[in-house]
């Protein structure tokens, strides 16, 4: 008996860690989404208090409403990455709009705004910022967005191919879709697909993936972030490059895509035989 306050002690360590846990669980979310945060003034260039921000996603029709605080700030969090988005702040009859805004994956947009005299019509004709170099950036790494994935080619239908867009990754085997983050093992790479590791468990394929092709179209996918020295503390399970990936949400339009692969043999040249130095057809 005198063991039992020991044990009720115990129970309870457990059950407080089995809480803390999951408490801590929703934290890896902020790597699957985006932000848009900004700060609101007045004319006068002082802070502006109680406007209303309202962020739209215009593909979806989604809205976020805010209110800024006593320092004219707002902050908007777990915002589908790409876009575009629309943002519109009002306050006492004055409104001004932000179109066009693209978020990149696991970063947070700067928007701020300076309301004018509803009495003054002022058109400023400005370009985006560079969102290469910003506050928010949690060390390097390199941020694909729709416009890329659109774009550019890739063979294997594979992150691998987009993630070599990062200077620092280079591919050590085309055919297997083998690639190194600064020299580091292939082994030691990660891949995470809408927060959920998509890793190769047992070591069998060379692709960092479970299975030889990858399990979700590329069509699929919204934006990709690759990572190599982030210091975000939510990320964890590799020291060479993480491949971080969003798949798209539902629209207001209906849309599609199709794609075939085909070959024949005039697309094949002859094999070289550097024993003899005779050619031969492929197989």
């Amino acid at each position: 008996m005198s063991f039992a306050p020991w044990h009720h002690v115990g129970s309870r360590t457990a059950v407080a860690a089995a809480v803390a846990f999951v408490l801590a669980a929703p934290a890896m979310a902020q790597n699957t989404t985006s932000g848009i945060n900004g700060t609101v003034t007045g004319a006068d260039g002082k802070p502006v208090a109680a406007a209303t921000v309202t962020i739209r996603h215009e593909e979806s029709g989604s809205t976020n409403t805010l209110t800024t605080d006593g320092n004219g700030r707002f902050a908007a969090r777990g915002l589908r990455a790409g876009g575009p988005y629309t943002v519109t702040v009002i306050q006492g009859g004055r409104t001004e709009r932000r179109e066009g805004i693209q978020l990149s994956l696991a970063e947070s947009f700067a928007v701020d705004v300076a309301l004018q005299s509803s009495a003054q019509v002022i058109t400023v004709t400005g370009r985006a910022a560079s969102n290469t170099f910003n506050r928010s950036n949690m060390g390097a790494g390199t941020t694909l967005g729709t416009r890329e994935l659109s774009s550019l080619a890739s063979v294997q239908r594979n992150l691998q191919d987009y993630a070599r867009l990062d200077p620092r990754i280079s591919q050590t085997d085309k055919e297997r879709g083998q690639i190194t983050a600064g020299g580091q093992n292939i082994r030691y790479n990660s891949v995470t697909i809408d927060g959920v590791a998509t890793n190769d468990t047992f070591g069998l394929e060379d692709n960092n993936m479970p299975t030889k092709k990858q399990p979700i179209s590329i069509d699929a996918i919204q934006a990709v972030q690759v990572n190599l020295s982030n210091f975000d503390v939510t990320q964890k399970g590799y020291t060479g490059a993480n491949i971080n990936a969003v798949t798209k949400s539902g629209t207001n339009e209906f849309k599609g895509s199709l794609y075939y692969v085909w070959r024949d043999e005039s697309l094949v040249g002859d094999r070289f035989n550097n024993q003899n130095g005779t050619y031969s057809s492929a197989p």
